[in-house]
């Protein structure tokens, strides 16, 4: 059973997260020992590395932070709606990547992965991240390329994206900054720029439509929605045997516990003008 199909558990779930890590820890085992043996089998067997989706075969220096979405970074299942854009991403001749909220590097170092020649610059606020950051970056090889900065201004994504070459990608997940970073007001390369931002209308009631407002003439749009993992979304290359004797906890350990209704933008601009 999810744990958002019952109000008792999600309250439960909720207050067991605000739980220090040496609480936690012992926790899970005495509450959930399946879950955290399984858990377990699946770090062991994935090696450290993504396992499938389009940045598998990617190696993360995962973070406490990291915790809630270990086992779908992991798994390769994490926002695997997005799954066909990222493809798309990686035929495009991207330059540069701006990544704002690049959090423990799942995008920042997965597209520096796909795409060689782009160069990324990376924006965090969480100052305890940026080793994280760092390290990943070095694990897969691309730290040459990569840059990382701490929160981002709007003066400073202006700046960034000024000093951009070539075609370039701007990717935002910054609980609901968006409305505020993401202004073609504030700044005008907006208008030349691809852009994929997770948007947080429980945060921002009515973010999405406002930001579909702002660069709908500038911007080709599309809406992507969340939707429900499925035991056919399982990995059949990691622990095969797991969704044949216990389904449910297959599709439970891809479960991204949000927040109401989740959607991204994908916004491609008219035009090109780098």
């Amino acid at each position: 059973m999810a744990i958002e199909s019952s109000s008792i558990a999600s309250r439960l779930y909720r207050s067991y997260r605000k739980l220090p890590d040496f609480v936690r820890a012992p926790a899970r085992w005495l509450v959930m020992p399946r879950w955290h043996i399984v858990t377990t089998m699946v770090r062991v067997a994935a090696r450290g590395a993504v396992v499938s989706g389009p940045f598998q075969g990617m190696r993360m220096d995962l973070s406490p932070v990291s915790s809630r979405h270990l086992l779908g970074y992991i798994l390769g299942t994490q926002e695997l709606e997005l799954h066909g854009v990222v493809e798309r991403i990686v035929t495009r001749d991207y330059k540069t990547i701006v990544n704002v909220g690049a959090a423990d590097g799942y995008y920042a170092v997965g597209l520096a992965r796909r795409l060689p020649k782009a160069r990324i610059v990376g924006f965090e606020g969480l100052a305890e991240l940026h080793p994280v950051l760092r390290h990943s970056a070095e694990l897969n090889g691309v730290a040459d390329r990569f840059t990382i900065n701490g929160f981002c201004e709007p003066p400073d994504l202006k700046r960034a994206l000024g000093a951009s070459e070539g075609r370039t990608l701007l990717i935002s997940d910054i609980e609901g900054g968006e409305i505020d970073l993401l202004d073609p007001a504030r700044a005008r390369e907006l208008d030349i720029t691809d852009i994929l931002v997770e948007t947080h209308d429980a945060f921002v009631p009515g973010c999405t439509e406002t930001l579909i407002d702002r660069f709908s003439a500038t911007h080709n749009i599309e809406r992507i929605t969340a939707r429900p993992r499925t035991l056919k979304d399982f990995p059949k290359n990691i622990l095969p045997w797991l969704p044949r004797r216990m389904p449910d906890l297959a599709v439970e350990l891809m479960n991204e516990r949000r927040t109401g209704l989740q959607q991204w933008l994908y916004m491609e601009a008219k035009r090109q003008g780098r």
